[in-house]
């Protein structure tokens, strides 16, 4: 081993965190299968946001299933009506 590997500090993540780092902020998963909506970066200035509906491909690869192009209002609005119980 060399000095330089004594030097590295193992900080532990969680496999949540590990796909986050790797997909970005945009990455949302979901609970029970292996696919992921990916919400893009920048939304446009009339307040539209694309998201892909992603999965793993051949060689676990990311593949896009759809695109939806969303308004911010609305995403919000389903969520607020959300009973959480």
């Amino acid at each position: 081993m060399s000095s330089d590997d004594n030097k590295l500090i193992k900080i532990p993540i969680t496999n949540a965190q590990r796909k986050i780092n790797e997909y970005g902020n945009g990455y949302v998963p979901c609970e029970v299968t292996e696919r992921w909506l990916q919400f893009s970066e920048n939304g446009s200035s009339n307040g539209l946001v694309e998201v892909n509906v992603m999965t793993l491909g051949a060689n676990d690869k990311p593949r896009k299933v759809c695109e939806l192009v969303l308004t911010k209002e609305n995403i919000l609005r389903a969520l607020e009506n959300v009973d959480f119980k």
